[in-house]
């Protein structure tokens, strides 16, 4: 059972880790374990919702993604299958790892909702490209991805980029 959701979303004190909280952003319910505060919606794209939130047992920043409808026909479930097994396989500093995993479902026959949780980025791809970045910080940048793309690629992995944005970007301005 998914416990309802608080009136302002935040965790009730001394809540243990098995115990859920609901926030909705829009039409989409996020159950999280009260471990991760000040949920935030970061962005909606073709496979989930992303938020942005504060974990307290590692006391840092991460991004959480609601798969959308993982389970509704063959090829959602191999899409979340194929996610999900890419990002705890690939480890890479370049490239966004898998720190968790969880579904707020307490049964099998419940099971719906899959949640990825990931080390949270400053930028997207789209974003970088609209600043004014000196000559030597983008030769950087553009080092890190095709470091990144060059170990995905040792590994068999061909990443297609589908939107402008999906590339994300950590700590580009320092």
């Amino acid at each position: 059972m998914i416990p309802s959701s608080l009136s302002d979303g935040t965790p009730e004190e001394g809540a243990g880790e098995s115990r859920y909280y609901s926030r909705e952003f829009g039409d989409t319910t996020f159950s999280v374990p009260t471990r991760y505060t000040n949920l935030m919606p970061k962005g909606l794209g073709a496979q989930g919702m992303v938020c942005a939130a504060y974990d307290t047992a590692t006391q840092q920043n991460v991004a959480i993604k609601k798969l959308s409808r993982p389970f509704q026909n063959v090829t959602h479930a191999k899409r979340a299958y194929r996610e999900f097994k890419l990002m705890k396989l690939v480890n890479h500093k370049n490239i966004i790892g898998l720190l968790n995993a969880f579904t707020p479902q307490k049964s099998l026959e419940e099971f719906q909702d899959v949640y990825l949780v990931m080390e949270l980025m400053d930028a997207n791809l789209c974003q970088v490209i609209q600043m004014d970045l000196d000559h030597e910080r983008m030769s950087y940048l553009l080092y890190q991805m095709l470091c990144g793309i060059k170990h995905l690629h040792s590994a068999g992995i061909i990443h297609r980029v589908s939107q402008e944005g999906l590339a994300l970007v950590l700590n580009i301005i320092q």
